[in-house]
């Protein structure tokens, strides 16, 4: 079997806002139409561990500023700002060391004085917030792909960019891209940063789908689990044959009983 048939995209989560809508964060309709549209985009998953936030018909996530909107009154309501996240992404795993990672004064009013936005829908991220973005990123703390739109290494060129490893059933820094180190480092700390890996919080849902294929023979319709991976890995193996696909799960599953053995 081909390595690539063990790992999954993380796709990076691009809005396409409407120039014809309101999605000012500080209007109730602004923001009701900014969270249907992000919802949308992540296909009702969470931008950051790609959880469920849609369940039973009830919303468990929040509308969640990527560069914290109290450093600037232009960032509460700038719609390119703004991802959606699951309640312990928002209020935990990137609230932490928030502190450390604050704009200073200078590096606000630059950005207040040149950003020409005001209350209006932007299509794309402007000039002066890309510009701010990357400050933000230089500080400590810092090592998170930013929701929408994730980040590129101005550098580089390169996107930062995650993928779910099948067999580990781990996420690791894509194998698209020749990483640096710094890079690759930037990237397993937002994994870190975020549990993606821990114990405690990773997915076990791509064994649930394994399970189900192995013993039902067919493959299962998506958003019947609680992670995107799921969903991704579903994609794949309507990719190629029932067969494969079978042979496929069946190889995880003995893989999965064989580490936990060892």
């Amino acid at each position: 079997m081909s390595k690539d048939l063990f790992l999954l995209d993380i796709p990076i989560f691009e809005p396409e806002y409407d120039i014809n809508k309101d999605y000012t964060y500080s209007k109730e309709k602004g923001k009701q139409n900014l969270k249907e549209l992000l919802l949308k985009t992540s296909d009702n998953y969470c931008m950051y561990c790609y959880s469920k936030v849609y369940i039973d018909n009830k919303l468990s996530g929040h509308l969640e500023h990527s560069i914290e909107k109290k450093n600037s009154y232009k960032l509460k309501d700038c719609n390119i700002n703004i991802s959606i996240a699951c309640i312990k992404c928002n209020l935990s795993f990137k609230k932490t060391g928030e502190y450390k990672r604050a704009l200073e004064k200078k590096e606000i009013e630059l950005f207040e004085s040149q950003c020409t936005c005001s209350e209006q829908t932007c299509l794309s991220p402007c000039e002066q917030y890309e510009d701010l973005k990357e400050i933000y990123l230089k500080k400590d703390t810092a090592e998170i792909i930013l929701q929408p739109f994730g980040v590129v290494n101005k550098v580089t060129n390169n996107k930062y960019v995650i993928q779910y490893n099948l067999l580990e059933q781990e996420f690791i820094a894509s194998e698209q891209f020749q990483y640096s180190d710094k890079e690759i480092e930037f990237i397993n700390k937002h994994i870190e940063r975020f549990n993606l890996n821990d114990s405690q919080y990773r997915t076990r849902e791509i064994i649930k789908v394994c399970e189900d294929v192995t013993y039902f023979k067919q493959i299962p319709r998506k958003k019947r689990y609680d992670n995107l991976v799921a969903d991704l890995f579903i994609d794949k193996l309507n990719s190629i044959s029932l067969n494969d696909a079978i042979k496929l799960c069946e190889r995880i599953i003995v893989y999965s009983e064989l580490k936990c053995k060892t």
